[in-house]
């Protein structure tokens, strides 16, 4: 057996937990959505016959909706792998690489707004954003203090 304490055990029990936890949200979120699709896709097609194209992609605020709670769930699934805060332009960067579109013409503010709108994370002035259901690193809750100047 390695040297590990009990206490490290079961902190890497806990991490764990909270892993499979978010995994488990995140499949949630993601089942939600494909069902909000397939919702969207049975409703009528509007248009006359022969209109081949003008009516095949929904541009709902139902389906926008859709595309936002993946954004978002998106967004916190990059946070978390990076361990660290993260920040507006960053995360808008990396959503347009993974094929997400933002719809606006200052992206950054519009996912903003989505975030906000959204109430899972928290701003960290001169970091970036956390997800408010997951407990900042300690390393970074040491930096905030020291910001703050509440050491």
């Amino acid at each position: 057996m390695t040297n590990e304490t009990v206490a490290d055990l079961l902190n890497k029990a806990l991490k764990r937990r909270e892993e499979l936890r978010l995994e488990s949200e995140a499949l949630d979120n993601l089942i939600a959505a494909y069902r909000q699709l397939q919702r969207i896709k049975s409703l009528p097609q509007e248009g006359l016959p022969g209109q081949l194209g003008l009516w095949n992609e929904p541009s709902s605020r139902a389906a926008q909706a859709v595309q936002n709670a993946q954004m978002i769930e998106e967004a916190k699934r990059m946070i978390l792998a990076e361990k660290r805060p993260m920040k507006r332009g960053e995360l808008v960067d990396r959503l347009a690489k993974q094929g997400f579109r933002i719809i606006g013409t200052d992206k950054n503010k519009v996912f903003g707004t989505n975030i906000w709108r959204s109430r899972q994370f928290r701003h960290i002035d001169g970091h970036g954003y956390w997800p408010l259901d997951v407990a900042l690193p300690k390393d970074f809750e040491d930096k905030v203090r020291a910001d703050r100047g509440t050491d």
